[in-house]
Order: C-alpha cells, then structure tokens, then sequence
C-alpha cells in the first residue's frame, strides 16, 4: 500500500497559498489606503474630506476582482514551481540551493509571462 507524498507534502501548500493569499491582498489594499490617508493629513497636503473623495471619484470596483484574480494566478504558479523543483531534487544542500534558485527564476518568468497574458485578457 502506497502513500501518495505529493498529495500530503504539495497539496495543502497549494490550498493555504490559494485561500489566504487574497485576504493578505486585501489587508494591504486597506492599509495602503488607510497609509495614504494618514501621510496626506498629517503632513497636511489634503483633508480628510478631499482624500476620501478622490478615493470614491477615482474607485473602479473592477480594480479589486483583478487583483484578486492575479493574486490567486501568481500564488499557484509561485507555489507549484516551487512545490516542482523542491519535490524533484536530489542530493544534498547544495541541489536544494540551486533548485531554489531555479524555482525562483522560473517562477518569476512565468509571472512575467502571465501579468502579460492576464492584463491583455482581463483590461482590453
């Protein structure tokens, strides 16, 4: 009898990264707000009333589902590349730094590659 290891070492990598990686999204959309609020009135460059008007005339709700849809895009790609080349090595310490590095490398194109695709598909 058998154990599948990719399904109990991979999968609920996968599963935690898809689930709490929009919320972490959200949570820095808030605090950018909330940041850009406080820099503004403190320093006195504008009131209060003025930021949160800017913020509601420019506000295009369609913004928010984008950056949730590349958030959930990055966050498996970065998290199965990386699961893929951690899964595969073989050796010792110095086969998981180089497949790290590759993991890296080859995680990053591929976001390159799909903010293209995304931004063509989801803005145009």
């Amino acid at each position: 009898m058998g154990v599948n290891s990719a399904s109990y070492l991979i999968l609920p990598k996968i599963i935690a990264t898809l689930v709490f990686n929009p919320f972490l999204t959200l949570i820095s959309i808030s605090v950018g707000i909330v940041g850009g609020w406080l820099a503004g009135t403190t320093a006195g460059v504008v009131t209060s009333e003025d930021y949160i008007y800017g913020i509601q005339y420019a506000f295009i709700p369609y913004y928010v589902t984008y950056a949730i849809i590349k958030t959930l895009v990055f966050a498996f790609l970065i998290t199965t590349v990386s699961a893929f080349h951690g899964y595969k090595v073989e050796g010792g310490s110095l086969e998981v730094g180089q497949a790290s590095t590759k993991a890296v490398v080859h995680s990053s194109i591929l976001i390159l590659l799909f903010n293209v695709i995304l931004t063509q598909l989801l803005l145009s």
